[in-house]
Order: structure tokens, then sequence, then C-alpha cells
């Protein structure tokens, strides 16, 4: 499987879960995750805690930000 950003694994990842990308979400704390959940047409969220600034996350296109773990689960 390519590396991200390239959409492949998630393309296949949906492909077995039975799921639309459109109805799944990628969570992730780089710019790279931004990318590739845009590239695959998931919703892009951005954690604040991670390895990454605030701003590189928006300018990669994280559509939702979070800060904790917990408002993951309000996203759902």
């Amino acid at each position: 499987v390519p590396r991200k950003p390239d959409p492949a694994g998630a393309v296949e990842m949906a492909d077995v879960l039975g799921v639309r990308l459109e109805e799944m979400a990628y969570v992730g704390d780089s710019g790279i995750d931004m990318q590739f959940a845009r590239n695959a047409g998931m919703r892009a969220v951005g954690v604040t805690w991670g390895f990454r600034s605030v701003q590189e996350l928006q300018e990669c296109g994280a559509q939702v930000l979070v800060h904790s773990p917990a408002e993951i689960v309000g996203l759902v």
C-alpha cells in the first residue's frame, strides 16, 4: 500500500469495512494525516496535543480541531 498522503490505504480500508469514505473520519496529528484524509474524501480531524502545530494542521486541511480525546466522541 502506498504511504500517506496517497489515499489507497483509506480506500482499501473502506472497502473491507463496507463503508463509504465520506462517512469516515481520520484523526491525526500531522499535516500528512490531514492531507491523507482530504485526498481520500474523509473528514480530517486534527488533534492539538500531537507533534505538529495547529497552524500546520489548518494549512493542510484540518476540518475540525480537537483538544482532548473526549472531543472525538462528540464528533461521531
